[in-house]
């Protein structure tokens, strides 16, 4: 039996593929301490977590969303990502949590660009944010904590920082806000439950940390915030 496809059936297909084929992108990368996964219900919302290991949010677990583009890969317009957590951050707007990437994407272009790129300059802004205010085309989403900066008022600062990864630790076994399957939830460590998966972790580690690490491409030129070819 013969199954035709119309030609809008056809290209929503490809496009959920080249969707996955995004994820499996970020998986090879294996960008540390940054999670994401779609939507349940819908490919283009992906929920995001990331755990901040150095710098000023050190210890900070920030929940974030990225929406793409209904043409995605396939269009110039870049994914909107916006921060479900509280953050002080000269990048991200205090009132809507939409993270300003203009500097590194200012436009998309599907040749190019990969979700991975945009997951490592998510990553590099909070372990970077003094950096951040030194592009051309910075486009400054919390004037408060750009001033702190800039007038070296950076005790001042990381006095916001600090209360913020408070929060974001106090909030991590809230109720999720949806119902969505795929919403990144975390519970309580049971010993019962968690101590073998633990375990096998630990070993995992052990036995792959002896070996050299993957080669690979950083996300930027060095000292430029244009985005490499994977």
């Amino acid at each position: 039996m013969t199954i035709e496809m119309n030609d809008d059936l056809q290209a929503s297909i490809q496009q959920e593929f080249k969707i996955i084929a995004e994820l499996k992108m970020i998986q090879k990368e294996n960008i540390g301490g940054v999670y994401v996964i779609p939507s349940y219900e819908s490919s283009f919302v992906w929920f995001g977590v990331m755990f901040v290991r150095s710098g000023y949010y050190r210890d900070g677990i920030f929940r974030f969303n990225i929406s793409l583009p209904k043409d995605f890969p396939n269009t110039t317009d870049v994914p909107t990502v916006i921060f479900q957590s509280e953050l002080i951050h000269p990048l991200i707007c205090p009132y809507t949590g939409i993270l300003s990437i203009s500097d590194a994407f200012p436009t998309w272009n599907p040749t190019e660009h990969h979700l991975w790129q945009l997951l490592k300059y998510i990553q590099f802004i909070f372990t970077h944010p003094v950096a951040c205010l030194n592009g051309d085309s910075v486009k400054i989403s919390n004037l408060d904590a750009a001033e702190l900066i800039r007038n070296q008022k950076l005790n001042g600062f990381e006095d916001k920082v600090k209360e913020c990864v408070r929060i974001s630790k106090d909030k991590i076994y809230d109720e999720p806000p949806t119902e969505d399957k795929h919403y990144i939830t975390f519970s309580m460590f049971d010993d019962e439950i968690h101590r073998v998966i633990l375990d096998k972790i630990k070993n995992k580690t052990e036995t792959t940390s002896a070996s050299p690490p993957p080669s690979g491409l950083s996300w930027v030129n060095e000292g430029e915030f244009k985005a490499l070819r994977k």
